[in-house]
């Protein structure tokens, strides 16, 4: 299977998570570090796929791998919470757009490529693209607080696929994948002891108290929703393996579009579902913005 056909599998499959990801953020979990430390703490479930590593990670591969794991939940975290403070459509495309060119300024500055005019043309429309999710006229001006956790969010992401890889190049792709998975799992752990009442969120959605009548969440939407990004990150990550990762990340325009198609299709409950939007002057604004940003990325690559 090509590398194109691997990335736009996982780019659907995280699309759809993260349809499933705003609606929780917005009706059933009150912090956005819960939903980080649950992703951590499944992604120990990949330990079952350990008979098929040919090598594990040794000498200086380790402390990459780690930071890997590590920093890729840490991202998660940081686009959990921009996802709670606002709109899906505004918050996606800006952390997508941000990515491929923080993932092509770091290949530049550690492996030396150098930029095309065409990929710059492709930052300028990148970069229109942002300014437009940012700050147009169609709704209220983004808040610093959920512009500065997108820009976290894109830095972070940019450098575990840096980290990714990096590791996949020079190791074992199962081995390396499993390694990472399991420090994004002591990382989800250590998330859910340490931030106050995360701990607490997660127990009360695996097992409601007896005789509450107050609504929980089940956790059934977190299970499906981290299932198909982990399935859709394995997929991404082997398109990064065989191809280029800028390339790769570019092709998130695929992910706005099932927002798009999602809240549209939701429509009625998207206020309070996805924290949508809908006006027909404000979906014509999403609508221009993300085909600048899916020109941008065609162009940066």
């Amino acid at each position: 299977m090509s590398w194109f056909i691997l990335a736009i599998i996982g780019h659907i499959l995280n699309g759809a998570a993260f349809v499933i990801d705003k609606a929780l953020l917005n009706t059933a979990l009150k912090r956005s570090a819960t939903y980080a430390a649950m992703v951590g703490g499944l992604s120990l479930a990949t330990l079952v796929a350990t008979p098929w590593i040919k090598e594990w990670p040794t000498g200086n591969l380790i402390p990459i791998v780690a930071l890997f794991g590590v920093v890729f939940v840490l991202a998660l975290w940081a686009f959990f919470e921009a996802l709670k403070r606002s709109e899906a459509t505004r918050v996606v495309p800006i952390v997508g757009s941000l990515i491929p060119i923080l993932t092509l300024l770091g290949t530049m500055l550690l492996f030396g490529e150098r930029l095309s005019s065409k990929q710059l043309i492709g930052f300028a429309c990148l970069l229109t693209a942002t300014w437009i999710l940012t700050g147009g006229r169609f709704s209220s001006r983004m808040q610093k607080g959920t512009l500065s956790m997108c820009l976290i969010a894109s830095f972070l992401f940019a450098s575990s696929t840096l980290f990714g890889k990096y590791a996949f190049d020079h190791g074992d792709f199962v081995g390396v994948f499993i390694s990472s998975r399991i420090a994004a799992g002591i990382t989800g752990i250590i998330i859910g002891l340490l931030v106050p009442g995360v701990g607490n969120e997660i127990g009360k959605m695996l097992k409601p108290p007896r005789g509450s009548k107050k609504k929980t969440a089940s956790p059934f939407w977190p299970v499906l929703g981290q299932t198909l990004g982990a399935i859709g990150f394995l997929f991404v990550h082997l398109a990064i393996k065989s191809g280029s990762a800028a390339l790769v990340n570019a092709l998130q325009a695929i992910q706005y579009a099932l927002l798009v198609v999602a809240a549209l299709v939701l429509k009625k409950m998207a206020p309070t579902l996805l924290g949508e939007n809908l006006t027909r002057k404000v979906l014509t604004y999403k609508i221009i913005s993300l085909t600048i940003a899916g020109l941008g990325m065609a162009l940066v690559v």
